[in-house]
């Protein structure tokens, strides 16, 4: 049953108590109002109605964030929340921080009522900013770091996430996913000297790449593949061929094939060789696609390749632990961010 509307506004609520709840009730208010011959058209008045409904909400949250001991007080005193509803549909609850200087946005909830809300990074630290060498350090000392580390796994609690991995590293480890590049280049061969008129057969090892086009060729580039067939498992892809004609015989015939690797990325690369340098061997797990970091503190960082989408996802055994706190500890995994994601906004 739902909880009344009245009761949400007087009882103490964790935060992923608050979003579930608010949600669901904005969500039947709002299809109702939509429905309604007279209410269904006003803008103005169902904005307003996703005003009151996230001014609720952002209440509901500072009385978590307060009440919570995760986060420490002397930094929640100092956080105040701004809300906005600018559409029926279009609302934000923006996260400040307050010092002598003035108001910093820290971060905003977008849509925050809505099962598809994301966070956006404001004045979050950078993978730039927290380096030892930083040209530019982040504005926030040791303790306020800590602190909105801690504000935004509070967040994470209640499923709020940000978009990509370029907008902080104040999130987590585990599941992080950004895109790469892939060289799709990779060419395998086999090669065999035609010693007869006829039949021949050619094979290429595979070892489970994705084969993507081939062809068949003599010594002087003359291609030869539609006098046979072609047929490939995980492991080899092979060419057949029964008429072979006189003039080949003594020439070599070459069978490449382009492929599409599963472990040709050049980012894996540059971790191996970064990793390397820093006493750290990194490994191929029993999964494929996946390899493994093992680290000084006893934990795993993994590294699962898709070059069928273009990317790499990071996996840690915490779920909490962040990349701002892995980064700091092991600077070497900022090193190899920083190489493969050259011209992303956080991590210049």
């Amino acid at each position: 049953m739902m909880m009344p509307y009245k009761k949400i506004v007087t009882s103490a609520l964790s935060l992923p108590e608050a979003r579930t709840t608010l949600t669901a009730h904005y969500a039947k208010r709002a299809h109702a109002l939509q429905t309604d011959p007279v209410w269904g058209l006003n803008d103005a008045f169902l904005t307003q109605n996703l005003a009151s409904y996230t001014n609720l909400l952002a209440d509901k949250f500072y009385e978590a964030l307060r009440a919570d001991d995760s986060v420490p007080q002397d930094f929640a005193a100092r956080v105040w929340l701004g809300t906005e509803a600018t559409q029926p549909d279009r609302s934000t609850i923006v996260f400040n921080y307050a010092t002598s200087d003035g108001n910093t946005v820290l971060l905003t909830i977008v849509d925050p009522l809505s099962k598809e809300a994301k966070l956006t990074a404001d004045g979050l630290p950078t993978l730039a900013q927290v380096r030892p060498d930083a040209a530019e350090p982040t504005p926030y000392d040791a303790d306020t770091l800590v602190a909105i580390a801690a504000l935004t796994k509070l967040l994470a609690t209640a499923g709020y996430e940000f978009a990509s991995i370029d907008d902080t590293v104040m999130q987590p480890v585990a599941d992080l996913t950004f895109a790469t590049k892939y060289d799709n280049s990779k060419v395998l061969s086999g090669s065999a000297v035609v010693q007869t008129a006829g039949d021949i057969t050619l094979t290429a090892p595979l070892n489970g790449a994705t084969p993507l086009a081939y062809h068949v060729k003599d010594d002087a580039g003359h291609d030869w593949l539609d006098l046979g067939t072609d047929e490939h498992d995980a492991n080899t892809f092979s060419w057949s061929s029964t008429t072979i004609p006189e003039e080949l015989v003594g020439h070599t015939l070459t069978l490449a094939v382009t492929v599409r690797a599963l472990d040709n990325a050049p980012a894996l690369d540059a971790l191996f060789v970064i990793a390397s340098n820093n006493a750290i061997l990194m490994k191929q797990s029993t999964t494929p696609g996946e390899y493994a970091l093992p680290l000084p503190n006893h934990q795993t960082l993994t590294v699962t390749i898709n070059s069928d989408a273009d990317t790499i996802t990071l996996g840690y055994p915490d779920p909490e632990v962040q990349l701002y706190e892995l980064v700091v500890t092991y600077p070497f995994i900022g090193d190899w961010l920083r190489e493969v994601l050259p011209n992303k906004r956080a991590f210049n």
